[in-house]
């Protein structure tokens, strides 16, 4: 593994400093940091070493408490005592002189000793490689979807997983130290004289080692390729026949040490088992933990891929290929007006504006869930603000309702799920679409938008996890594609 500061792993650096936040339980504990390292004396001692070494004093007082927890007592190589030479890695530092030492000696040995001297990039990336190069590289060795606590702890970077002594990983351990970024990131929030002396990119990476050397991957922060493969809107799972995309992520399960065999395009249980691994092992690009189903969805593409792999929300999808029809359109519109309408009281299937859904439908269906009556209505509305007729099938029940649409014919279009899992780019705002959840019931919602097989929709009857029978109207951004077992209906 190499240990120069690449272009790659600048970038990586760079990359996750720019979306750590510190965790607001702990920022009491780092303001306590902060006016340690700020009282005068201390501060001094910082300045004096600085002046011996060049190396800025804010990157001394993070090693000094990463180190000794901000004890003068202790040495900077790794904490042990200054009454004798250094016990633990590395062993037996100073290597001159006589015990008992003082801390400025020590940590000038310390600090020395690592070439830190000659270090003069100070910039974001250059801080974070120092640290871990201080640290050691075990993480990164070992355990690569393991952020090192000793950079990131305190942040929402870190979650678990920390070396509790030489050599001994504990997977289920958190650490109780700051992490040297999360405290940089706090001192550029409190101190404008660091902050001008703190680029946030590197100086010149090198790309000694080879300008193709794979970064290293984080946390399910993996080594992206500058030209990555595009999520090709289909969810990969047994049974899908993609052949190629399947034998790309395979590949890359392999180089992320998730190793799936081998790589035939055959999403068989052991490529199943090696997604589950990864998963459990990552997080996605907005750092929230994975689902950990065994199929590779858009959030897990980009975790392997990288945030390139993905078609930017803000531009549209490889999905997102149809605008909707006019009906479909004024639909959408009347619909998300009503977001925010809530059942009163809660769980009641009852409120003035939900027994106007239901009313649409029937004074029978007062009282009773309402997800289609919701769909009807909207439909029933936007016709008439075009001076049309819906065609959407004058019925409160969601199986009902597909069943009778399946055979209306054109203009009305029906796509069965197995369809749009084979071409997402099928599913276009202005769509209903229809869930089976028991032989009888069922729930359906409108679809806003397709965002690589993510699903934005309005769904009543609903709540903020997406579970028929909820309490509310609401605007969701979690429904997966692959999650409609019947399918989709363009109603015009």
């Amino acid at each position: 593994m190499a240990r120069l500061l690449t272009k790659y792993l600048a970038n990586e650096y760079t990359e996750l400093f720019s979306r750590l936040q510190i965790l607001e339980d702990r920022l009491v504990d780092i303001a306590v940091i902060y006016r340690r390292i700020t009282r005068p004396a201390v501060r001094q001692a910082y300045a004096a070493v600085e002046q011996q070494t060049n190396i800025p004093w804010f990157f001394v007082a993070i090693l000094h408490n990463l180190e000794c927890a901000g004890r003068f007592d202790g040495h900077l190589h790794n904490g042990d005592p200054l009454s004798a030479r250094t016990i633990h890695t590395p062993q037996g530092r100073p290597a001159s002189g006589d015990p008992p030492f003082t801390w400025q000696a020590s940590a000038i040995d310390a600090l020395s000793g690592r070439g830190l001297t000659r270090w003069s990039d100070w910039s974001v990336p250059g801080i974070a490689f120092q640290l871990e190069s201080y640290n050691g590289w075990g993480y990164r060795n070992n355990y690569p979807f393991v952020r090192s606590p000793y950079l990131w702890s305190f942040s929402n970077m870190y979650d678990r997983g920390k070396y509790v002594a030489d050599g001994s990983f504990v997977a289920e351990a958190v650490s109780g130290q700051c992490g040297g970024l999360t405290f940089l990131s706090y001192l550029l929030q409190q101190d404008a004289d660091i902050r001008a002396r703190v680029a946030f990119q590197a100086e010149e990476p090198s790309d000694r080692g080879g300008s193709q050397e794979r970064p290293f991957p984080v946390g399910g922060e993996c080594s992206w390729s500058p030209t990555p493969p595009i999520f090709p809107g289909v969810y990969l799972r047994a049974g899908v026949r993609r052949n190629a995309e399947v034998t790309r992520v395979q590949t890359r399960l392999a180089e992320v040490r998730c190793d799936p065999g081998v790589a035939d395009g055959n999403f068989a249980d052991s490529t199943r088992l090696a997604v589950m691994l990864f998963q459990a092992r990552s997080a996605d690009l907005s750092d929230e933990p994975l689902e950990i189903d065994g199929i590779v969805g858009p959030k897990t593409w980009g975790a392997l891929f990288g945030p390139k792999s993905l078609a930017p929300r803000s531009s549209g999808s490889v999905s997102q290929t149809k605008a909707p029809g006019a009906l479909g359109q004024a639909a959408v519109e009347i619909a998300a007006g009503e977001v925010g309408t809530m059942e009163d009281p809660p769980g009641s299937n009852r409120g003035m504006r939900v027994e106007e859904y239901q009313s649409s439908i029937g004074s029978f269906c007062i009282g009773q869930p309402w997800c289609m009556c919701f769909i009807y209505w909207s439909f029933k509305e936007a016709a008439k603000s075009l001076g049309a007729d819906s065609p959407v099938p004058h019925t409160g029940s969601v199986q009902d309702a597909w069943a009778e649409s399946s055979r209306l014919g054109s203009p009305v279009e029906v796509l069965a799920a197995d369809a749009a899992a084979e071409d997402p780019s099928r599913v276009h705002p202005g769509m209903v679409f229809f869930i089976r959840t028991s032989d009888r019931t069922g729930h359906a919602g409108l679809v806003l938008a397709n965002f690589n097989g993510m699903l934005e929709t309005i769904e009543g009857n609903t709540n903020h996890g997406g579970y028929r029978d909820g309490i509310g109207v609401f605007r969701r951004h979690k429904r997966r594609l692959d999650q409609i077992n019947l399918g989709f209906v363009s109603y015009g």
